[in-house]
């Protein structure tokens, strides 16, 4: 027999059990009788194993017992680390666990917390179908010989976390509901766990089941219980049952508390509702709870996102009523919202506002508003603001110093932007493709094409590559400015850096050619390409046929148009509004109708524009009947006419001598529920005036004409100011010419006046109307002291305006001669 000393200096450790090691050396071993197989270390934890104990040894069994395995783990339970190390050292050596062994180490894991037990259990369920242990097996030998499902309250915790790691939900559920029939009572934490794990997965049936399964129970729920299943609804849109949920929440007794009000809002949010968050929020401020800033910011900004703008600055309002501040984000939100929009007066509003109240602003917020300024056109005003933030001390980053640079760039400004990008880089600051790029696009606007391909080559040579935008613009400003070879010098080298072209990248290539005159140019470009099998493509004709339309050749773009029809191709919706806008300016409806048809056949609806130009074309030759079908057409195509359309229909009907269906009209499209505008109503006030004059003026029925006439444009005048519609330059010319053509002069020049009150500059067709009045009454003098007063204005007078003086001096002299 070796003595302790000499095993004890033979021992190789395996890597991997240095607690066993340990505790071995602490715990030398005093029996020497155990098989050669168990190391001197499992001696020692096994020690005074009953020799009674005869157990059969399998093959697989390591040489020990699964008895004496859990003997010698029962005398570890008040060392967890050093049981857990023997468990899973007696595996390395071909033990393979049971029901009896596993369950001892689940016993004494359980009284050191759950992370072990969750790592024991994760790997039994990964491998349950080697190990053939069942979770429900184990749990039934855990329950003999505990003291009640009390102290297995950390064991099913861990069990469901380790479903929830190992991603197996419907596992989970089986073993909730199967340990609920063994008479296991879990945790309300440990439902809260298994309702989150399943709500994360979109399993709301299966949530509402463990809520109902928690009831069947005994089991009170709790706020966070009723939080949980109002999140899974919201999640699944079931608005209606989260609303339920709440009230049965009230009904228990349950307070419901900031974090469940927060999280209907957000699920409201989340939905499109945040109407209803709105309404949640002031059911909340009527309780008396408090509610943070988090919770109102959600709702501002789902509001927002919904452009219920209005709603969300009312909202902003009430958190200052409710005591609650308003942050940078309640501002931010509504800024965005109404940048979005357009209305850029009122995202300043907010801004100075948010900026008066001490709220410091951020650059994100400040982002918004340089944006909307460019998006308006404002580049000018972009520049200046973006110095006033500058000069406030905002720190500004990358995005707020291209939005700037972009703005020079746009205005022209390319000493500004070019400085502004090296101070940017003496900040600190990286510029990255995006800067470059406008740079690049700043100098070929400018045509300064030596200064882009300087910015490309220093972009290249600091490692920011760019990318095919990058190299569009360029290649477009190349060909736009007459540099056809380097254009396609640039599609080499791109091509060379492994970026291939893409249809686009030809196209703004294409298009370049045709605005810098190189009709001939794009051509042949779209040749090769089509040889190539390149051009066989919506993009590449679509340039082509608008590159012919901004070039004047309308009937190629035209014949280019039929062409790719044949092949299948129908042109994007830009170059087909631009070709049926030509078509309609050079009066050639039939070909218009001709891309009407063929758009048709494809089912590709035209858009309203282009039906409105098709009309306005039809009536302005005076064919109402074609004019009239293609008015059908829209309306048969699900496209609502608008007041534009309506008001070119009548006009053309008035043209046509057709008084009668223009009025017909009218009143149609205010039964649609269009409301006119000063436009529609002054081509029915000049359709009634013309009217009247051509059934004869001068005849004897003249006095009872005029009664109608004035009858007529009363009704009408009433009609706008019943909607609210102010006359302007144009109705006041019809009005004032219509009352000197009815000999009612003085209420003509009342007119005129009112229009001057009101801040409306007369034109030189206004003052024509006037001229004629005058001189048809023979007040020459007058209306010469007119012409004079329209030259002191600086209006011209146009040859109509003469011709009428000199119609009215020679009457009048011929007067004076009788």
């Amino acid at each position: 027999m070796l003595s302790y000393q000499r095993s004890k200096s033979l021992l190789k450790w395996p890597l991997g059990f240095p607690k066993i090691a340990s505790f071995f050396e602490k715990n030398p071993p005093i029996t020497p009788n155990f098989p050669r197989f168990f190391s001197s270390a499992t001696a020692a934890l096994i020690q005074g194993t009953p020799s009674t104990i005869e157990a059969k040894r399998s093959p697989n069994s390591g040489g020990f017992t699964s008895l004496e395995v859990a003997e010698t783990l029962r005398r570890m339970a008040r060392k967890p680390d050093i049981a857990l190390a023997f468990f899973n050292d007696s595996k390395v050596l071909g033990f393979r666990h049971d029901i009896s062994t596993y369950s001892a180490i689940v016993r004494i894991l359980s009284s050191s917390g759950c992370k072990k037990l969750i790592s024991l259990f994760s790997e039994l369920i990964l491998l349950s179908g080697d190990v053939g242990i069942e979770v429900s097996a184990l749990f039934a030998a855990l329950s003999r010989g505990s003291n009640g499902s009390d102290s297995l309250v950390c064991v099913f915790d861990a069990l469901i976390k380790a479903y929830s790691n190992c991603g197996k939900p419907k596992e989970a559920i089986d073993a909730f509901f199967e340990l609920g029939k063994l008479g296991f009572v879990p945790t309300v934490r440990s439902c809260h766990f298994l309702m989150n794990f399943l709500a994360k997965d979109g399993d709301l049936e299966t949530v509402m089941a463990v809520y109902s399964q928690m009831k069947r129970l005994g089991m009170r729920p709790d706020a966070y219980t009723f939080t949980i299943m109002i999140k899974a609804l919201c999640r699944s849109g079931e608005l209606d049952q989260a609303l339920d949920v709440l009230r049965e929440m009230k009904e228990t007794g349950i307070k419901p508390d900031v974090v469940t009000y927060t999280t209907f809002i957000e699920g409201m949010r989340a939905c499109g509702k945040s109407d209803l968050g709105y309404a949640i929020l002031k059911e909340i401020a009527k309780e008396g709870v408090h509610v943070d800033a988090i919770a109102y910011n959600k709702v501002i900004n789902g509001l927002c996102k919904e452009m219920r703008l209005q709603e969300a600055e009312e909202l902003l309002e009430d958190m200052t009523r409710q005591n609650v501040l308003p942050d940078a984000c309640s501002y931010g939100c509504l800024i965005r919202g109404y940048c979005g929009t357009g209305n850029l007066v009122k995202a300043l509003d907010l801004y100075e506002e948010m900026v008066s109240k001490g709220i410091g602003t951020n650059s994100i917020i400040v982002s918004f508003v340089l944006q909307c300024f460019c998006k308006l056109g404002m580049a000018f005003e972009a520049v200046e603001y973006f110095q006033r933030f500058k000069d406030s001390g905002l720190c500004l980053d990358e995005v707020l110093y291209d939005i700037a640079i972009g703005a020079h760039c746009k205005l022209g400004n390319m000493r500004d932007a070019v400085e502004l990008f090296q101070e940017m880089k003496r900040k600190g600051l990286a510029p990255d493709k995006i800067h470059y790029t406008n740079l690049i696009s700043g100098y070929c606007r400018k045509g300064e094409m030596y200064n882009a391909q300087k910015v490309f080559a220093d972009m290249v040579k600091v490692n920011v590559e760019p990318d095919l935008v990058t190299y569009n613009i360029l290649a477009g400003g190349f060909c736009r400015n007459g540099f056809v070879k380097e254009a396609f010098d640039l599609l080499d080298y791109m091509m060379n850096r492994g970026l291939e072209p893409n249809p686009l990248t030809y196209a703004v290539a294409i298009e370049g050619l045709c605005r810098g005159g190189k009709i001939k140019e794009a051509e042949i470009l779209f040749k090769i390409l089509e040889e190539r099998g390149i051009a066989q493509g919506v993009v590449l004709f679509s340039a082509m046929v608008y590159g012919y339309l901004i070039s004047g050749c309308t009937e190629e773009s035209y014949k280019l148009f039929i062409r790719s029809i044949r092949e299948g191709i129908l042109v994007d919706e830009i170059a087909r509004c631009k070709l049926i806008g030509e078509l309609c300016n050079q009066g050639d409806v039939e070909r218009a109708s001709m891309v009407f048809k063929l758009m048709l056949e494809m089912h590709v609806a035209p858009d309203k524009i282009s039906y409105n130009k098709l009309i306005a074309a039809y009536s302005q030759l005076g064919d109402l009947a074609n004019a009239r079908v293609w008015f059908e057409d829209l309306v048969k195509q699900g496209l609502n006419p608008d007041v534009i359309l309506y008001t070119t229909l009548m006009n053309g009907y008035c043209k046509a001598n057709c008084l009668e269906e223009a009025c017909r009209l009218f009143v149609e499209m205010i039964e649609r529920g269009i409301k006119p505008d000063v436009i529609a109503y002054t081509v029915m006030l000049d359709g009634h005036l013309k009217e009247t004059l051509r059934e004869g003026w001068l005849s004897i029925d003249k006095e009872k004409r005029k009664v109608e006439i004035r009858a007529k444009y009363s009704r009408l005048l009433n009609g706008m100011k019943a909607m609210e519609i102010e006359p302007d330059v144009v109705c006041y010319t019809v009005l004032i010419d219509g009352h000197c053509k009815m000999d009612y002069l003085q209420d003509a020049l009342k007119l005129f006046d009112e229009m001057q009150e009101k801040g409306l500059s007369p034109d030189a067709f206004t003052y024509t109307a006037l001229v004629w009045g005058y001189c048809s009454q023979g007040e020459v003098v007058k209306a010469e002291n007119l012409v004079e007063e329209m030259l002191h204005k600086g209006i011209e007078p146009d040859t109509l305006t003469f011709s009428i003086l000199d119609q009215g001096s020679l009457r009048t002299r011929s007067l004076q001669l009788q």
